[in-house]
C-alpha cells in the first residue's frame, strides 16, 4: 500500500465530511487506507462516518487521549509506505497527497515533508517554524518579535520573514499535514505520548532532523486548512495545554535554571503584554 492517511477526530462535525471527501477524491486511482482515531467525540462525527464512509477504518476512544496518542495508534494499525499525518478541519486540493510522495522519492534524504496551507478563505497560512529556543522566548518577552517580524534574528522562530511561496528544508512544518516515511518512523520511533496536544510536531520534526534527515517545505502541494478548527474550543484549558507542553520540550531538551524560570515568565506575562498591545491599538484607532 502506497499511503496510509491518519486523520485524528474530535468533535468536527463540521469538518470530517468535507475531510474525508477531499482525501478520497484527492486519491483516485492510488492505493490507499484512511484511518480515523475519534477521541471520544459526542457531536456527531461518528455517525457521519460510519454512515456516509463506511470504507474508512475507524478506531473509537472512549475519551480524548490526545494527539500524540492518537497519532501512534493510526501508525500501528496502517499499512503504507508513506503515512501522512492530517488535521480534521483540512481540505485536499487536487494530488496534494501524491506530490508530497513524489517529492520525497527524489531525496532519500527528506525524512518529513509539509505542504502550503491556506485558510478556507484562500489566505496564505504561515506553517513553518524553527525549533523554539530560549532566546527566542525572550524576544517574545520584550516585544522585540512583534516589532520586527521581518527580521531574521526576531522572527527566527515563527519564521515571520519567510513568504511560504518557495521550497525550503526548514526545521518543522506543521503537523496539521505532515508526511513521514514509514521507514523514518521505524528508525526515529513514535510520537512522544508525553506531548497530547502542543509540540509533539516540534519534538518529532527535531527527532528526524538529529537523526540526519531533512525535514522539508514543499508549497506545491496546497492543503485548506481551518486555522483553530481542531482546538478552537476550551481556550483557556488549551493555552495552560500550551504552557505545559512547552515547559516539557525544554526539559526535555535540558536547560539551565535561570532559563526555566523564564519559561515558567513567559507565557503569562506574554499573554498581558497581548492584552496591553490590543488596548493600545484600540486607543489609536479611537484618536
Amino acid at each position: 500500500m502506497r499511503f496510509s492517511v491518519i486523520i485524528i477526530g474530535f468533535n468536527g462535525e463540521d469538518f470530517i465530511g468535507d475531510c474525508l471527501r477531499s482525501v478520497r477524491k484527492s486519491l483516485e486511482g492510488a492505493s490507499y487506507e484512511i484511518i480515523v482515531i475519534d477521541n471520544g467525540s459526542t457531536d456527531g462525527t461518528l455517525d457521519i462516518i460510519k454512515m456516509r464512509f463506511p470504507g474508512v477504518a475507524l478506531i473509537e476512544n472512549s475519551q480524548n487521549l490526545g494527539f500524540s496518542p492518537a497519532v501512534n495508534q493510526g501508525i500501528e494499525k496502517c499499512g503504507g509506505e508513506y503515512i501522512f499525518i492530517l488535521n480534521q478541519d483540512t481540505r485536499i486540493q487536487c494530488r496534494a497527497i501524491e506530490r508530497l510522495a513524489e517529492r520525497m522519492e527524489q531525496d532519500n534524504s527528506i525524512g518529513t515533508i509539509g505542504p502550503k496551507l491556506i485558510g478556507f478563505d484562500g489566505l496564505l497560512q504561515h506553517s513553518c517554524r524553527a525549533f523554539p529556543r530560549y532566546r527566542h522566548l525572550l524576544f517574545d518577552l520584550t516585544g522585540l518579535a512583534f516589532l520586527f517580524p521581518k527580521s531574521r534574528l526576531f522572527g527566527q522562530w515563527r519564521m515571520s520573514w519567510f513568504d511560504h511561496l518557495s521550497e525550503r528544508e526548514v526545521d518543522q512544518p506543521m503537523g496539521a499535514a505532515l508526511m513521514i516515511k514509514r521507514a523514518v518512523i521505524e528508525r526515529v520511533g513514535r510520537f512522544d505520548e508525553q506531548f497530547k496536544i502542543f509540540f509533539n510536531d516540534v519534538d518529532y520534526c527535531r527527532r528526524v532532523k538529529e537523526a540526519g534527515y531533512k525535514n522539508l517545505y514543499y508549497p506545491d502541494s496546497v492543503i485548506e486548512h481551518y486555522r483553530g478548527g481542531s482546538v478552537r474550543k476550551d481556550r483557556p484549558k488549551l493555552i495552560i495545554e500550551s504552557h505545559r507542553a512547552m515547559i516539557s520540550y525544554f526539559n526535555k531538551y535540558s536547560g539551565s535554571l535561570v532559563e526555566k524560570l523564564l519559561l515558567i515568565l513567559w507565557a503569562p506575562l506574554l499573554y498581558i503584554g497581548g492584552y496591553i498591545r490590543a488596548a493600545i491599538a484600540s486607543l489609536r484607532k479611537q484618536s
